[in-house]
């Protein structure tokens, strides 16, 4: 009895747990990998829906005027929006571009603005007399020369405003809009034309994206840009880099199915609709110029028998689409601002008030400033608004205390 008493390993009884256990938090089922890539991918959607920005961008070109004030207005508007709601990508960091060209473009009206020609100035503030220069006969044989005026440089300086005005508008509809989805919204008949014009508007951006990687790398080998002639170590691979990106936008084209048909092929009466209105637009618009009296008819009837040809070619265009986007409240407010400043400006160029031309002619003024007018133009920023209020309304979501699972009050 004891040798078998002793043969038994001795055991600790184990502690007593005097304080409750909270109760394990409930866990729920993950959803799928197919379901949770599809929020996902809802989830990376822009902001706006995709038929807001040209919307948008008409009236950005309305709002544009001859007055230098209310085009500073437009020019503030559409930075704003630019710096709010632009894209993460080369495309939505190039509105900086827009910004130094049009200040090129305004400098240069300016200065080309102040140069007499064949000694004609006009304004009654003289500046400064320039000498005269006889250009030779096979640049037309003009003499430029005289002297300068205070006005001719503010006409030429507003002009050049007007400019960077347009171009900044351009510019902010680039940064924020998203091409892509633009180009799924583009007719079947009009899939060409829109593509070449998405590659168009991309290869700036991209092209400044890849210059500028290659020249850090450059500067980390310990290449310095001292002249003109330190560029050729950075011309060479980038003249490679838009070759290898070409070949790969081909390649992607051809494996996503670009130009497959469907059906059947159109026939001879479609082409010879487009041939016939081809024919009528071309002869309607060789009468207008011509103050032929039917012309207008004739480049209206070429023009719908063009596009009815063109929709039946583009017919066959198979197009599929992965996620559909929503019409939300911001939405609908950004384009009803849009469409109020489009109906306030066409308004006020019919009733030819608010103040939205200027001329330095003949003497140099203040420019006007309707306050409706200005009004108006405030709209314009409507997009970023509704962009700030958003981002603050979801950090103040992310903000608030959620309550644990499972702890017991």
């Amino acid at each position: 009895m004891r040798r078998s008493l002793a043969r038994q390993p001795m055991t600790t009884p184990a502690p007593v747990d005097t304080h409750p256990r909270a109760a394990p938090p409930t866990t729920a089922r993950r959803p799928p990998r197919r379901l949770r890539q599809h929020a996902a991918d809802r989830a990376a959607l822009p902001a706006f829906h995709s038929l807001v920005w040209p919307v948008w961008l008409i009236a950005g070109l309305v709002a544009v005027t001859h007055n230098p004030l209310l085009n500073l207005l437009v020019i503030a508007q559409a930075t704003l929006v630019a710096l709010v709601c632009h894209n993460d990508g080369p495309i939505g960091r190039s509105f900086g571009l827009f910004v130094w060209l049009g200040l090129a473009v305004l400098l240069l009206r300016a200065l080309l603005a102040a140069v007499p020609i064949g000694g004609l100035s006009y304004g009654a503030t003289p500046l400064l007399r320039l000498p005269s220069i006889a250009l030779p006969i096979w640049l037309g044989g003009l003499q430029l020369g005289g002297t300068v005026t205070l006005e001719m440089i503010l006409q030429g300086a507003v002009g050049g405003l007007r400019l960077w005005a347009l171009l900044l508008v351009f510019g902010a509809f680039n940064a924020a809009a998203d091409h892509y989805r633009l180009l799924r919204r583009v007719p079947g008949w009009l899939l060409h034309a829109g593509l070449a014009t998405t590659i168009a508007l991309t290869f700036v951006p991209h092209l400044i994206a890849q210059a500028q990687a290659i020249r850090d790398a450059q500067r980390v080998r310990g290449h310095r840009f001292r002249s003109w002639r330190d560029t050729i170590p950075l011309l060479t691979p980038l003249l490679a880099g838009s070759l290898e990106r070409s070949i790969q936008l081909a390649e992607a084209m051809d494996s996503r199915g670009y130009g497959r048909v469907t059906g059947q092929r159109p026939g001879l009466a479609a082409q010879l609709l487009l041939i016939a209105g081809f024919s009528l637009l071309s002869s309607g618009l060789y009468a207008v110029f011509t103050d032929a009296p039917p012309g207008w008819p004739l480049m209206l009837g070429g023009g719908l028998l063009t596009l009815l040809a063109l929709r039946r070619f583009g017919g066959r265009q198979a197009r599929s689409r992965y996620l559909r986007e929503r019409w939300r409240a911001r939405d609908t407010l950004t384009v009803l601002a849009c469409l109020v400043l489009i109906g306030g400006m066409v308004g006020l160029r019919l009733s030819n008030t608010g103040g939205l031309f200027y001329s330095a002619l003949p003497r140099a003024t203040w420019p006007p400033f309707d306050p409706p007018a200005g009004a108006l133009l405030l709209l314009l920023g409507m997009p970023a608004l509704t962009r700030l209020y958003q981002a603050e309304k979801d950090h103040g979501r992310h903000l608030q205390p959620t309550p644990l699972a499972g702890r017991d009050q």
